[in-house]
């Protein structure tokens, strides 16, 4: 049962991520994550606003414990505010299977941490998509660019910190508003680079949709001041096929797994990121169709679209399929 919610963008990462823990060693990595957030005092109980987070503990520990009646939940209302969800595993029978299944000798932070540490490449992002999950939140990109988590202690938020700079070269600031021990992340580049590991490569790369167009608007406007909806239809356009370029370009084997032909173009959309297709057509010499130039791009969107999800699936750097160069 997925309840109703105002899809905000932290909604859909949140979603993204979910749906990306599949198997059973990404539901262990992600499960000690989701309870390092949680209270284990005689007892695990995780309360939490999301019901993205609700629906994967609960699916999580009734695996893990392999007792569909492991965890209970009670729902919190407030007039004039969102529902709180109350998630708790008491019997220590449960408990016990849990601690097997993930192999810890207990649930304290030392031992969780521990169990997140030796997790691999491909399972330490599913470990940290259950903590986004659970305390995560992601600003709108059309607005600014800033990811954010909110953790029980400082000295958990000092941890996490330092996995993420080890494991991903990604270095989260830390701040106490308000009584809540917060860490972020401002900037596109950092936070794209988190949402596709926690496995949300199709929200980094709305993000950097939305980054290159703001970039390409900008420029635009200070250029000329054209026809606003041609204006924004071309940007869009051109932002799109630049986020996919540049997530090929990222992937391993980079550009030069494309065909000559899709190379070519490619390289010409970077050089000239404010022109219309009909003008960047105009750049080759025999001058191409407008139609053959959009085939070209629109192979390119799906070579980056097949790479997304590969990662995603897999873990790590995007690799190419085995073959010399990708077909226009």
């Amino acid at each position: 049962m997925r309840l109703k919610s105002k899809e905000t963008f932290s909604y859909k990462v949140k979603s993204e991520s979910e749906k990306s823990v599949t198997g059973r060693k990404k539901s262990d990595a992600c499960l000690i994550g989701l309870l390092l957030l949680s209270e284990r005092a005689g007892g695990i109980t995780l309360r939490t606003d999301s019901e993205i987070c609700l629906e994967l503990f609960l699916r999580l520990v009734r695996h893990a414990s392999e007792n569909e009646n492991a965890a209970i939940y009670d729902v919190i209302r407030s007039r004039g505010r969102a529902p709180t969800y109350s998630v708790s595993v008491l019997d220590p029978t449960d408990i016990e299977k849990i601690s097997q299944r993930l192999r810890i000798s207990g649930m304290s932070d030392e031992k969780l941490l521990d169990a997140a540490n030796g997790l691999g490449e491909k399972y330490f992002g599913t470990f940290l998509s259950g903590i986004f999950i659970a305390c995560g939140s992601i600003s709108s990109p059309d607005k600014e660019y800033h990811l954010e988590l909110s953790l029980p202690t400082e000295n958990l938020c000092g941890q996490i910190r330092q996995m993420l700079i080890e494991r991903l070269g990604v270095n989260m600031k830390y701040t106490c508003r308000r009584g809540e021990n917060i860490l972020y992340l401002k900037g596109s580049e950092g936070i794209e680079d988190v949402l596709t590991f926690i496995g949300a490569p199709m929200s980094s790369l709305e993000l950097m949709n939305v980054k290159i167009f703001k970039d390409i608007r900008n420029r635009a406007n200070r250029a000329t001041n054209c026809d606003t909806a041609n204006c924004e239809r071309q940007n869009r356009s051109s932002a799109r096929q630049i986020a996919a370029i540049k997530i090929i370009e990222s992937s391993e084997g980079g550009l030069s797994q494309l065909s000559d032909e899709l190379r070519q173009i490619a390289d010409m959309r970077l050089m000239h990121p404010e022109m219309t297709l009909s003008e960047l057509s105009e750049e080759f010499d025999p001058p191409l169709s407008k139609s053959g130039a959009n085939h070209r791009f629109q192979r390119i969107e799906e070579i980056a679209r097949e790479l997304s999800l590969r990662q995603n699936a897999s873990g790590g750097t995007p690799k190419a399929k085995d073959t010399d160069k990708r077909e226009e």
